[in-house]
Parts: structure tokens; sequence; C-alpha cells
């Protein structure tokens, strides 16, 4: 059913019909399967009951309303002057990492530019930066930022800007995640132009909200806060995620640490985390003795509070569908089957919101629950099971008899050696001692049963979103989750006993502790492995047709005879190997010169193929000013463009010079790519170099230093040095001028790539008198470069502006510009284009964006 409705979606994504032809196509097929259902034709009425829950997932497609967003005037856009007035409508977050700010959603019910004023409501997400040393007010925190939380009634003064995409095939859809949410336009205010205002009772936000905002910060405050936290704060990030979903403080290398050894769903507050909590709730009330209803009831009950509390995400939506199906059936004595109820929750969540079909979450829990359910226990029913049967009711011989004779004998065997062992330690301590080592021993086979079965499902969804096979998932949740249950009961329990006794609550907290620093020590040991730093270009059709394939193969050998069961997971396994580790050849075009110029805001990365496939990167982006995050532009922005290319390796990469938006991104991508060679010209010793050195050193890449007057071919192409001169002296702090510049020609075309260069070096380059056809604009079009006898030197026909969009510099200023067009030069720009492409044939130069 849920396979049926989720291809109607994905059907109505690619044909446009009306909701109402949707609606009468599926009651018109609802009718065809009564009709043959009737008539004793069960296939004919299998197939229209499919056809016509397709046609009903179509209609919810097109018929679910996308969420309203509201955007203020055109010219309230960039303004750093407008005056707003609003509520708090997401508790507002103290983010880790970088520099101190806090992130929170607003409704913004006026705002006011100049004599302008807009009172429609519109949500925003907003970030507050600290305030200037001097101009702190009272309710500003310690770390210079104001704690925010949901319903206060603020004014402020802020810079508006719409969200906006990276302009690079494979980013991230931020513009999309935000309008998901309702989100249409994301702020920026420094926290000294924040006024909370006197409150007024039930005015803004619901009592519910509020009181849920009220509770999260108990919460929050009993597991990390000063007075009566729980954990220091590194483990007080760490449990507050994972009980909580609460990851504003989570270090970028933490996160990135459960991303490789493939648990990442444990620092999550995901179904997995309900389920323990449930099961825990669950015996504890038959401990005490409840009727089975009214235990059923109470784990329910504090599932959808707990979910409530830690945020209604698909995950937990699922789960607590899932055990209020599983609860309600066994109340009811109907059999539990756990790929009908994943089924079922999954068709309510797509039911409710179809959109979230293509969500990352949904994806990766549906298929990791279809590998449990669907293979992992079908597998276990069929060997472990009959032996942990077989261990009941020890000392019983009549039991015996209930038994097939393979599984008898086993007892038989086991009496055996519990009577020898008798002899040493008495007879109850015997039995005590052997079954608890025969059924570790069938935990442990399940366990590794269960998480091979789900890393072979989920190996493409962790390739198309992190880039990832996660090898070394099965070792690590084997040596993780026998304690995860443990580590979040433990801590749950703390949490709860701290509101009533601290000295319990501390105990608990120990045992919570000790299993997160066991988890925290696997995880360090994984991680540095060198298998656990694989990362995968975008899979291809053919690879989701076998993942595809492979999954089906499995589910429907498990249940089949024993040769047929066996060849589906040599299948499932051997596919899921092909789908992690396999890469086609990348998308590159031969006996080209390419120059891709790819947008990476107001910074350099640009992207060379040689005519012979060769590959090099000119720089790598990154953040520029004061204030900065854990946001990698190597990580986040370049290497998923490179990788939407089916690039795995790099042949050079190249720093012009070491300012933060040229060098910025450039250590993850060597991580990431591993290149052969790194050329530099002359630059001043800073700590962002040095980190780009050691990451190069320890990754074999050879320092290649260039100068002026070098000359060498690449690729079948010809690379020119035309600065830095050889005599050339930095200042102690990277300077525009130290920009390593070369000419790149193939046949009768050619490209200058001139960094950041400024006016002096640029004179200086153009002394050469060389051509180029395409123009790197220096300085991402600032008046400083980009001179009239640059432009008469090299005469090219095409220029690309790497820059920002809506950028505080004013780049590129219209002087540059219109230089650029009195000499005819057809120009780009990445913040309007995206990533920008010229191919040169050696004759000639085309140019194309990828995006459009």
């Amino acid at each position: 059913a849920v396979l049926a409705f989720a291809s109607g979606i994905l059907l109505a994504d690619h044909i446009s019909r009306t909701p109402q032809c949707w609606g009468i196509s599926a009651l018109c097929l609802a009718c065809c399967a009564v009709i043959a259902a009737f008539r004793c034709r069960a296939p004919v009425a299998q197939v229209a009951a499919a056809l016509a829950l397709m046609n009903v997932g179509s209609f919810a497609r097109v018929y679910t309303p996308s969420p309203v967003i509201t955007v203020p005037p055109q010219e309230f856009i960039g303004s750093d002057t407008v005056e707003i007035e609003g509520h708090v409508i997401a508790d507002g977050a103290i983010l880790a990492g970088g520099t101190p700010r806090e992130r929170f959603d607003l409704i913004a019910e006026s705002m006011q530019l100049q004599h302008r004023e807009f009172t429609q409501p519109v949500r925003m997400r907003m970030t507050l930066y600290p305030p200037r040393s001097g101009e702190q007010q009272t309710f500003i925190s310690k770390q210079g930022l104001p704690r925010l939380f949901y319903g206060d009634h603020v004014s402020l003064v802020a810079t508006l800007l719409l969200p906006r995409n990276f302009g690079n095939p494979g980013a991230f859809d931020y513009e999309g995640y935000l309008h998901g949410l309702g989100i249409g336009v994301i702020g920026f205010a420094k926290a000294e132009h924040v006024n909370v205002l006197p409150e007024t009772p039930g005015k803004y936000g619901t009592r519910l909200g509020v009181w849920r905002s009220r509770m999260r910060r108990s919460i929050l405050e009993h597991i990390g806060g000063k007075a009566s936290g729980l954990w220091k704060r590194e483990d007080a990030a760490l449990f507050a995620a994972m009980t909580l979903g609460d990851d504003s403080m989570l270090l970028r290398d933490v996160r990135e640490d459960f991303q490789k050894t493939g648990i990442y769903h444990l620092l999550v507050v995901s179904g997995m985390n309900v389920g323990l909590l449930a099961f825990a709730v669950f015996w504890l009330a038959r401990r005490l003795h409840a009727p089975k209803w009214a235990a059923s009831l109470v784990t329910i009950a504090l599932a959808v509070f707990y979910a409530y509390i830690a945020g209604l995400g698909v995950p937990i939506q699922r789960a607590v569908l899932m055990l209020s199906l599983f609860l309600a059936a066994r109340l009811l004595y109907r059999g539990r089957a756990s790929l009908n109820a994943t089924g079922f929750a999954a068709l309510v969540v797509l039911v409710i919101s179809p959109q979230a079909l293509y969500e990352a979450g949904f994806q990766l829990t549906f298929l990791a629950l279809l590998a449990i359910s669907g293979i992992g226990l079908p597998l276990l029913e069929r060997s472990s099971e009959r032996y942990r049967r077989a261990l009941g009711h020890f000392d019983s011989s009549a039991y015996d008899l209930t038994l097939e004779p393979r599984l008898a004998q086993v007892r038989l065997d086991l009496r055996l050696v519990a009577g020898r062992l008798a002899k040493f330690v008495g007879a109850r301590p015997a039995n005590w001692l052997l079954l608890g080592a025969a059924k570790c021993v069938i935990s442990l086979y399940e366990l590794v049963v269960v998480s091979a079965v789900t890393q072979a499902v989920i190996v493409l969804p962790m390739r198309i979103y992190f880039h990832r096979a996660a090898i070394i998932g099965l070792p690590a949740n084997i040596l993780v989750l026998p304690l995860a249950g443990v580590m979040l009961n433990a801590g749950v329990a703390a949490i709860a006993l701290s509101y009533l006794w601290l000295p319990p609550a501390r105990i608990a907290a120990w045992a919570a502790t000790a299993a997160l620093h066991w988890t925290l020590a696997c995880l360090g040991s994984l991680s540095r492995l060198h298998i656990s730093q694989w990362r995968a270009p975008e899979p291809g059709l053919a690879l989701w047709l076998v993942a595809a394939l492979s999954i089906a193969t499995g589910l429907a050998a498990v249940r089949a005879r024993r040769a047929l069961a066996l060849a589906g997971m040599a299948i499932l396994f051997a596919c899921a190997a092909f789908v992690g580790l396999y890469n086609a050849a990348p998308a590159l075009i031969p006996n080209r010169l390419e120059i891709t110029a790819i947008d990476v805001g107001q910074g350099d990365s640009i992207l060379l193929v040689s005519p012979d496939g060769h590959t090099m990167l000119v720089d790598a982006g990154g953040s520029i000013g004061p204030a900065h995050s854990e946001f990698d532009f190597g990580e986040d922005v370049v290497s998923p463009y490179l990788w939407s290319r089916g690039l795995e390796h790099l042949d050079v990469v190249v720093l012009t010079h070491a300012h933060g938006d040229h060098i910025g991104g450039l250590a993850r991508v060597i991580e990431n790519f591993h290149p052969a060679e790194l050329w530099l010209g002359i630059n001043p010793s800073t700590p962002a170099l040095e980190n780009v050195l050691q990451v190069a050193a320890a990754n074999h890449v050879t320092l290649q230093k260039h100068i002026a007057g070098d000359g060498f071919p690449w690729g079948g192409a010809q690379v020119r040095v035309l600065s830095p001169p050889a005599d050339w002296r930095p200042r102690s702090r990277p300077g525009n001028d130290d920009s390593l510049t070369f000419l790149i020609s193939y046949g009768h075309t050619s490209a200058l790539l001139a960094g950041d260069l400024e006016k002096k070096m640029e004179d200086f380059v153009a002394g050469e008198s060389p051509h180029a056809d395409v123009l790197k604009v220096a300085h991402h079009g600032s008046a400083t470069s980009t001179t009239p006898e640059l432009l008469a030197a090299f005469q090219p026909h095409f220029a690309v502006i790497s820059v920002g969009y809506r950028n505080q510099f004013g780049h590129p200023r219209m002087e540059v510009l219109q230089r650029l067009q009195q000499d005819h030069v057809r120009t780009y720009r990445t913040d309007m284009l995206g990533a920008v492409t010229f191919l040169l044939d050696g004759k000639s130069v085309s140019a194309q964006t990828p995006l459009r």
C-alpha cells in the first residue's frame, strides 16, 4: 500500500493533472477493485486497489497546499536598518563553534524602513551576534546574547535577506528547507539592537507552546546547567541532543565522528530512542503489577508526551505510530507484524505530508525499518529465535519433547556441560552462567545480522546524503548498541530523578556517562581508521536500480527455501558493496579545457579540467570577516559540487593567496579528494596556511611553489605563471597582491586566473602582454582591480566574477562593470547565474550555466 501511494506522489511530480482528475481516477479504480473482489477475482482486485492507492497518492501530492510564504517588499531586503516588532515562535539556541551567536524563529508583526511600513505577518529565521564591548544590556547573557524564548515579544533592528541556495549542482536546498517550515526571510542583527518588550500574558503564542518551552528549558537546565546540571558541558551537549533533539551545542567534529561510523542515529532523537524508552516504561509498569491495558496506555501517553517535548519529527512520528499500533494489537490479541506496522506508519506520514517522501530523514528511517522488519527479523526467526526458545524452561525435560530433535539435543548437551560445571560452582550458578553465555552469543549474532542487513539497505541514501559508504558501520554498531539502552534510559532516569532527589540522579547519571564515554572511545578509535575517511561521489541511475533490485531480492528471498534465502542474502550484500564502493567515470568533456567558477558566495573556487582529463581546483572559498561558524565551504559547498560531477580525486589543488575567502575550504577538499600536488606562490605564514600544509603532509600531497616565469605543460594544456615575481616580499599579513596568477592555454584559446590582484600587480602582469579569451575578474569586481591597462593587454572576450549575493562590499563595483562593457567583454556573475562553465576547444570558447 505504501509503495503504491509513494509511486503516486512521484507520478504527480512528473505528470501535470488537476486534483479532480486524480480523485476521479482513484474513485473509479476503487470501484473496480470492489467489483472484482465480489466476483472473486483477487488478482484483478489487488491490481485495481494498488492503482487506486497510487492515484490517491497523486491526489494528495497535488491537493496538499504548500506553506504560505510571505515576504516584505523588495526595498526591505538588503537594508540594514529595518525596524521589526514581533514575537518568538521557536526558542533561541546559542550555537556552538565559531563566533557565539543565537538563532531563533520569529513572526514579524510589523516592519518599518524609514517612512515605509509593512504590517503583514512574516515568518523569519533570525541570527543574533554579540554586542560590541561596553554595549551589553541587562537582559544579555554571559555569552553576550539575549536568551529569547517562545512567546517573547521583541523589537529589533536587522538586516533582512531572502534565503538563497548556492548555485551549483549538488548544493543543499536551504531555500526549500526553510520554505517547508513556512520561513521566507532570514535576518541578522546585533544583540545590542534587540529589546524584549513588556509581556502581555496570553497575547503571544499558545499556552501549550509556552508550557513546552518552559519544560524544555527546565530539562536542559537539569542536563547541563551550572547549578543543578548532571553532566559537564561536553557530555551535556550529547545528552541534550539524544534526549531532547537540541543539537545546538554539538561541535562539528563530534557530528562527523558519528556520521563516519554509521551510528548518527544515536545522536538524534530517533525511533530507536522512543522504542528503548517505551520498552523500559512498559517493563517497569508490568513489574509494578499494572494491568496490560494500563501499562499500554501509560506507555503510549508517555511516548506522545516525550515526542511533543522533543519535537515531532518524522522518526518520532513513525515511532509513536508503530508503538501505538503494536500495543493496541497486543491488547486485542492480534498478531504483531512489524513489516505491516512499518508500512502503516509510513502511509500515515505520507498522507499527512506527501513532501516527506523526498526528505532524507524519512528515507533513512523507513529503509532502516524495512531492513529490520522485512529482512532482519525473518532471518532471526529462521535461525537464532529457534535456539532462544530452546533455552526456555531449561530444567524441564518434558519441554524437550515439544522441540525438534536438533534443538532437544542442544538442550541435552547444555545440561551435560552444566552438570560438569556444577561440581565447581554449584548447580544454580552453573545453569545461570551457561544460559547467560548462550544468550549472549545469540544476542551478539542477532545484533550482527540486524546491523549488517540495515547497513546493506541504507548504503544508497548514506552515499547520496552524506557521500559516505559507512564501511565501518557494522563494527561500530556491534560495539556501541549493546550499551545504547543503558546510556539512554539511565540518562532519562537521571533527569527524572533530578526533580525528586539529586543523589540517586547522580548515580544514574554516572551510569549514563560511563556508557557514553565507552561510545565516544569506540567512535574515536574507529573514526581514525583510514577506511572511515572513504568518500564517494553521487551515484548514478544504474546504482539506484541495483540498490532497489537488491532490496527487493532480499525481501522476496528471506522467507523462501534455505538455498534461495542464502542466495538472496548473498545478492543483497554483494550489491550493497557494489553500490557503496563503485564509482563510475566522472562527467568530463574530452578534448576541451574546462574552466568552471563554482558559486561559493563572496570567495573564489575554480575547477579546471584539462583536455586529457586531469583535474585542478584553484582555491576553495571560505568565510570572511571576524565572525565565523562551523560551516565549512570545502565540505559543504565545493565538495558536493565535485561529487555531483562524479569526481573522487583531484590531481592538483592551487592556493592563490591566504585570505579566508580563498583558503578557508582548502583543508577539507584535500582530505576529501587526496590531490597529488598543492601549488603555492609566496605567502606569509598564517595559522590557516599552516593548517593546510599540515593536512597536505598528512595526505602525502607534494608541494610545488611557483613564481613568475615558470611554464610547463599540464594535461594537454600549457600553464604560464605570471605572478608573483621571484623577488616578491609579502607583508606579515596576507595581501591581495600575493596572488599566484597564471595563464592556462589550449591551442589558440586561453584563460587568465588573476586571484585577487590589485592595480600594482595587474600592471606588472599586463607588462607581459599575453592574450586571454577568458578573464577571472580579480578581487570579485573590486574597483582596485580590472584596470583599463589589464583589459587592453589581455583583450578578453569573456569574463566571470565570483561574488556573493548582496554582499556587504558592494561588489562588483559599477565602474568595473562599465569597463568590461566598454571593452565588449561578455560578463557572467556567480551571484546571479550560479556555477559558470567555459569550454575552450583550442579555437573558440563557449559558456554554460549548468543549473540553467
